[in-house]
C-alpha cells in the first residue's frame, strides 16, 4: 500500500494541469512557485530547486506536493519530472508528468 502511494505521489509533483487544476489561482500559484525555487532564473529546477519548489507547493496545497513531502520522495518525484535524464527539470517536463 506505501509504495502503491508513493507512486502516485510522484506522479503529479508540480504544476497542476489542466485537467488537475481547480482554479487559475492555483496554477498561478504553481508558476510563481516555480520562478521563486529557480534561484538562478535559468527556467529549469536542479534537484535542490526542485525540493524547495515541492515544498512551496505542499504549502500551498497544490498537487500531490504534500504526500511526495510527507513521504520524503523528493528524489523519486525529481527522477519521474526529468523525462530526459539531463539533471534538471523543465516546465515542460513538468507538463508531461502531469498528463501521465
Amino acid at each position: 500500500m506505501k509504495a502503491m502511494i508513493l507512486i502516485g505521489a510522484t506522479m503529479a509533483v508540480a504544476m497542476p494541469s489542466n485537467a488537475m487544476a481547480q482554479s487559475d489561482a492555483e496554477r498561478e500559484a504553481a508558476q510563481a512557485n516555480f520562478r521563486q525555487a529557480d534561484a538562478n532564473g535559468d527556467r529549469r529546477l536542479s534537484r535542490s530547486e526542485f525540493r524547495t519548489f515541492i515544498d512551496a507547493n505542499a504549502e500551498d496545497g497544490l498537487g500531490r506536493a504534500s504526500a511526495v513531502r510527507r513521504l520524503g520522495a523528493y528524489d523519486r518525484a525529481f527522477d519521474r519530472a526529468d523525462r530526459n535524464g539531463n539533471g534538471v527539470v523543465t516546465p515542460a517536463e513538468l507538463s508531461v508528468v502531469q498528463s501521465d
